[in-house]
């Protein structure tokens, strides 16, 4: 006798949640490509800066400190535009990938390790995590311009990619 009231109260909420009682929301341009592009490259893109701002106290080499210079201007004005886009898409600011080890992704352990170290050492490591910061923008904006949803957020895949680039050529030769 339970089990026909159990189902009966289901039914109910759940065709009671299906109602709407205004008109029905906008669609996104955002689809789930543009989404996890943005919550991917938005942290990426900060994590990198952060390293690059590290290397006028921290390196050894002129050719490293000007290669890091050559990476932290564009993407301090690419950064703004990714958080623009994001807040436009309507996502959270926080990290949702924190502590994630991915490819391309400088952590929190290897900022520590950055800001802990210097001279040779420091510019090793620096160069080799924005190679492959650089070499994952370029993947992952080929991902957002091929599958991504929303127009604007292509365009700047592509323009990320293009930095992407732009960087890998500019680091090729150091460390």
């Amino acid at each position: 006798m339970r089990r026909p009231l159990l189902g009966a109260a289901v039914v109910a909420l759940i065709m009671g949640g299906c109602a709407t009682t205004g008109p029905a929301p906008a669609a996104s341009p955002f689809n789930p490509t543009d989404v996890a592009w943005l919550q991917l490259v938005v942290p990426m893109t900060e994590n990198a800066l952060a390293a690059a701002r590290l290397a006028p106290s921290h390196a050894a080499g002129p050719a490293v400190r000007a290669a890091a210079d050559s990476v932290a201007a564009p993407s301090e004005r690419l950064l703004t535009r990714l958080t623009a886009t994001r807040d436009r898409a309507g996502l959270p600011a926080a990290d949702v990938h924190s502590g994630h080890r991915m490819p391309g992704m400088v952590t929190a352990a290897d900022l520590v390790a950055l800001r802990t170290g210097s001279g040779p050492e420091f510019d090793r490591r620096l160069v080799a995590l924005l190679r492959a910061h650089a070499a994952q923008l370029v993947v992952l904006a080929k991902g957002e311009q091929t599958s991504g949803g929303d127009a604007d957020t292509r365009e700047l895949a592509g323009e990320v990619g293009a930095e992407g680039t732009r960087q890998e050529k500019a680091l090729a030769g150091l460390g």
